[in-house]
């Protein structure tokens, strides 16, 4: 998947007609998931990604070990980056993590999904509401 067609699907899925708003959620949630893995899992990832997105899941990072905290508190810091209200931070980043699982292999999906801790399963598990519907002018 390109980087356009990511923000794209990420633009659609939350109804978003900014596209840099699309970026910058995007941007949000790379960075927050990348401080949270492993370097051998990051690698994985990355290399399936368009270059910006790689920039995004890497930015951060030059650690072997991941971070280590809850979904909770994933959610609250993709909000800090994004500058968004948490429970907005939760929907866009579910929002995300749906576009970047047709963006990754399911192989590679099913590896970040056991790198991290059980209370993550919600994120990957749980079906993203329908698209917000965009008004075209």
């Amino acid at each position: 998947m390109q980087f356009e067609d990511f923000i794209r699907g990420v633009q659609e899925q939350a109804g978003l007609d900014d596209r840099e708003e699309a970026i910058t959620i995007t941007r949000a949630v790379l960075e927050t998931l990348g401080e949270r893995l492993d370097r051998k899992t990051r690698n994985g990832i990355e290399a399936q990604l368009p270059n910006e997105l790689k920039e995004f899941l890497l930015a951060r990072h030059e650690n072997a070990n991941a971070d280590r905290y809850d979904l909770a508190a994933f959610y609250s810091r993709v909000a800090a980056r994004a500058d968004l209200k948490y429970q907005k931070a939760t929907e866009r980043t579910r929002q995300v993590i749906s576009v970047l699982r047709q963006a990754l292999s399911a192989g590679e999906m099913q590896d970040l999904m056991e790198s991290l801790s059980g209370d993550y399963t919600e994120l990957f598990n749980k079906e993203v509401p329908n698209p917000v519907p965009r008004t075209n002018p």
